[in-house]
């Protein structure tokens, strides 16, 4: 998947997406809505994420929404008349496509960087906890205040968001319905940097370059391990380990070692 485009989901919703140089960037674009998701949208940024995750030279990933004044504002409440009325309708709305997308943008083998401005609600904050990265203007604003509408968190939803920043911000959060403002995201570890809303494509190309300077396998590695141990707190293998010191193997080490020592006037390396 190379150069620009944008699928028409139906409604007022789609997924824009761009890929070049081994970046794949995709825009949540329901501006009227505040970016709110509609089933097909979930359904397609799921499957923009995991047609490039195949892809070996995918280097990361930025999510955003279209405009100033939300990531996105969580799912399309004009739809939940005909998607979840019923026991079986919410099953499969929460199942088989939000925790879907969520679990694909999660297993992304490299990383998911999210660029965040206003709004960032319901199912447009599963999106950012599942990020990797969080780069949140100053005018973000976060919450979950579904328990205004009558209804819970999903599950698995609430396990990712207390995975990332605890007990008593998800509390805060959800038992409060609070909403947050960018400092306060940040002092909960809900973000990982905030910047002026001016200088948000900046951090966000900064993030990205950061990324870009590191190998490619050391990348995806440090990914996996990460991605291990936010989901099993169980502890790590002696053949997870082992399994780990593969790398000794590559290529990409022996370069990166070679080009260390030459650059330090230290000799050839290992490799010659």
């Amino acid at each position: 998947m190379t150069g620009a485009g944008a699928m028409d989901n139906g409604r007022d919703g789609r997924i824009l997406h761009e890929r070049a140089e081994g970046i794949l960037r995709l825009t949540i674009d329901n501006p009227p809505r505040l970016n709110a998701l509609t089933l097909a949208m979930w359904t397609r940024l799921r499957d923009l994420v995991a047609d490039a995750s195949g892809d070996e030279s995918l280097r990361c990933v930025v999510i955003t929404g279209a405009g100033d004044r939300a990531f996105s504002a969580g799912a399309d409440i004009s739809e939940f008349v005909t998607t979840r009325s019923t026991y079986e309708q919410v099953v499969h709305f929460h199942e088989d496509h939000v925790l879907a997308c969520l679990n694909t943008i999660a297993a992304c083998p490299v990383p998911v960087v999210a660029a965040i401005r206003g709004a960032c609600f319901g199912g447009g904050l599963e999106i950012a906890t599942v990020c990797d990265i969080r780069i949140a203007a100053d005018d973000a604003r976060f919450g979950a205040p579904v328990g205004r509408l009558g209804f819970p968190l999903a599950f698995a939803e609430t396990q990712a968001l207390m995975r990332l920043i605890g007990h008593a911000a998800t509390a805060e959060l959800l038992l409060e319905g609070r909403i947050y403002d960018a400092a306060t995201a940040a002092a909960r570890g809900l973000v990982t940097r905030v910047v002026p809303a001016a200088a948000l494509e900046e951090a966000v190309n900064d993030s990205i370059a950061n990324i870009l300077r590191n190998g490619a396998m050391a990348t995806r590695a440090h990914k996996a391990q990460l991605q291990r141990l936010i989901r099993d707190s169980s502890p790590v293998t002696e053949a997870e380990r082992m399994a780990g010191y593969r790398f000794a193997e590559t290529e990409e080490y022996r370069a990166g070692i070679r080009a260390f020592l030459a650059r330090n006037g230290q000799g050839s390396g290992p490799g010659k």
